[in-house]
């Protein structure tokens, strides 16, 4: 009884693909397409089926491999900080998306932008931390390293608690002379109609009432935080090396009114787990004290997918081929076969027989199936290269663009009336 692929004991080197039913029946079917291609029929091919089945496994890793490069061009930027999963005992990673369609999100350009954000006291991944100095009539400069005391009243300077590997860095980020004040704004209040030059409302008989819109109000509160931030301290500073110098000179100063002049600032190296923390000797938690931070802070997307080369991709699922595919992959199993033929006949360039002797076409077909093998991935780079998800964004714009085009030199279909029944 001839041998068939589910009757082979491991018939593929690696195995990754033989549990599925369609690689099962293709990989039979393989054989004969590649005994025939080769020329069985008239002149013996010395290739067993193992043979044909590895370069089957191999055909089908090399489209794998593609996709995969693929899904990188398209999505790594998406992937970024994702777990990248661990390998089993058969080599495979845990988590596979290789056959998922990837959500699109904005987690790559968040953790671009954040550092930027984090020097104005926007983002999570730079802690800021607030402090006072207390104001003195007629004095201007103030030193930052020595004045600047910690807000939550531990009596200490902010730069001596600065977390252990950031002293001698301190940046401020934000300064303002009294605590922020919020204030409520309605805007039917009758003040407001006034100052806007309404009439007032009233419970006489003539009662107006008014429906503005809601970006009058939003108009408003900005002006008022705009109002609270610039008109509500008549103070300005200018920073120069560790010192903050007040400008105009204090002159009245009361205590626990105008008395104290608040600064946020951020130290040099983050406290928070990025590459320039501090890695402990756990390897896995990122350790920091100091003002008033203490504890464990970890952030697992630091031991993420960072490149190309550990994303979670894995085996395709070939039952989800399509005949495209699996036809790319059946001419390039035919083309690891010529190659491996011309190989196997190399090894004896010619056969002596009675009276001469008979050359081989190893060194040709060699040839042959690299010639095949080169074209059949050009053709395939350049096939899935015009499919990158930007490139379909770029057609489907541009299809859209040109439907209005079209669309505008469309005439105005006329009305027509229905007759109900």
């Amino acid at each position: 009884m001839a041998s068939t692929f589910n009757t082979t004991l491991h018939p593929t080197p690696f195995g990754f693909y033989d549990k599925y039913t369609l690689f099962q029946s293709d990989a039979d079917s393989l054989v004969t397409f590649v005994f025939r291609r080769l020329g069985e029929d008239v002149l013996g091919v010395e290739l067993t089926k193992p043979m044909v089945w590895s370069c089957f496994e191999e055909a089908t890793r090399e489209f794998n491999s593609k996709m995969i490069e693929y899904q990188n061009i398209s999505n790594l930027a998406n992937l970024m900080g994702m777990p990248t999963g661990s390998v089993d005992s058969n080599g495979v990673n845990n988590i596979n998306i290789t056959n998922m369609y990837v959500q699109q999100n904005l987690e790559f350009l968040n953790s671009l932008a954040a550092p930027y954000a984090g020097i104005i006291g926007y983002s999570q991944t730079e802690q800021t931390y607030l402090g006072y100095m207390n104001l003195t009539g007629s004095r201007q400069d103030y030193d930052l390293y020595t004045e600047l005391f910690d807000g939550n009243g531990t009596g200490q300077t902010l730069f001596a608690l600065q977390p252990s590997g950031s002293v001698g860095t301190m940046e401020v980020v934000e300064v303002f002379h009294n605590a922020p004040v919020q204030y409520m704004f309605n805007s039917n209040l009758a003040s407001n109609f006034v100052a806007s030059g309404l009439p007032v409302e009233s419970y006489i008989p003539d009662t107006r009432f008014y429906v503005l819109p809601l970006f009058e109000d939003v108009l408003r509160s900005s002006m008022l935080k705009t109002a609270q931030k610039m008109r509500r301290s008549h103070f300005s500073y200018k920073i120069v090396g560790r010192t903050i110098r007040i400008y105009p000179t204090p002159s009245v100063i009361t205590p626990n009114y105008n008395s104290r002049f608040w600064i946020r600032v951020r130290y040099g190296k983050s406290p928070f787990p990025t590459i320039a923390s501090t890695l402990v000797a756990s390897g896995s938690s990122y350790y920091t004290t100091g003002a008033g931070v203490s504890g464990s802070y970890q952030d697992d997307k630091i031991y993420g997918v960072n490149g190309p080369f550990n994303a979670p991709f894995g085996p395709l699922n070939y039952n989800s081929l399509n005949i495209w595919s699996r036809n790319w992959i059946a001419q390039y199993t035919l083309a690891l076969a010529t190659e491996l033929l011309g190989r196997v006949r190399s090894k004896f360039k010619e056969i002596p027989v009675p009276g001469t002797s008979i050359s081989l076409n190893g060194e040709d077909l060699v040839t042959a199936g690299r010639e095949d093998k080169e074209k059949l991935l050009t053709t395939l780079k350049e096939t899935l290269d015009n499919l990158t998800y930007d490139k379909i964004a770029e057609r489907e714009a541009t299809k859209a663009e040109n439907t209005v085009k079209m669309l505008g030199y469309t005439p105005m279909s006329p009305k027509v009336a229905l007759t109900m029944y």
